[in-house]
């Protein structure tokens, strides 16, 4: 029997709402999972499934409250310096090696010189690390933070809010590579621009 397309649209919100459980970061998994209840409740309305919309709407709006109280909130954030052959920051390194390599390899990982803890209301919420030269000159080997962290907040907080944690330390220039589109995407919505058109390597100045 051939499906009408009310029933496909009951697919599309249950296949929106599958995505939105695939997702690391909370804020795009409520998100998604925002669509798929209003898809759901759509969905229910127009076949008169009434208790799927009720509840479909209800958990919408349980997705906008947990929202707002996520941008509402306000985070503190710091830079610490970490100590490269400390204990906790090899193991923050091994546990999630698999990610960080995409970045850097581990033999390249042992020539930085600077490396520092970004915290996120006073969590470890990603490591920056790289080689600082004495000119200020910060070039970044890895700029890592796990998933539950990221939503662009760090990256945005130290490189375009407040650049003065980066100034604070000594640095005024940054550079790095892009490793693969992604990492690129990130680089490029921080503010950082490429040295030309035909390599990977990226600045960013500290103003």
């Amino acid at each position: 029997m051939e499906l009408n397309w009310i029933e496909w649209y009951g697919y599309l919100a249950s296949l929106v709402v599958f995505i939105s459980l695939t997702m690391s970061s909370i804020i795009k998994l409520r998100i998604f999972n925002f669509i798929g209840c209003l898809i759901f409740a759509h969905y229910g309305f127009l076949t008169g499934l009434l208790p799927v919309s009720v509840a479909n709407l209800s958990i919408a709006l349980i997705n906008v409250y947990y929202l707002y109280q996520i941008y509402k909130t306000k985070e503190q954030f710091k830079l610490v310096n970490a100590e490269i052959d400390s204990a906790y920051y090899q193991h923050f390194i091994n546990i999630h090696q698999e990610e960080i390599t995409k970045q850097v390899s581990l033999q390249e990982l042992t020539e930085v010189n600077t490396s520092f803890y970004m915290l996120r209301d006073d969590n470890i919420a990603g490591i920056l690390a790289g080689f600082k030269e004495i000119d200020g000159t910060f070039t970044i080997y890895v700029d890592f933070v796990p998933a539950k962290y990221r939503d662009y907040k760090l990256g945005e907080y130290y490189y375009n809010q407040h650049p003065e944690f980066l100034k604070d330390k000594g640095i005024n220039l940054l550079k790095t590579y892009a490793t693969d589109k992604d990492h690129c995407f990130y680089l490029e919505k921080m503010g950082f621009v490429h040295e030309n058109s035909d390599n990977k390597q990226l600045h960013k100045k500290i103003l």
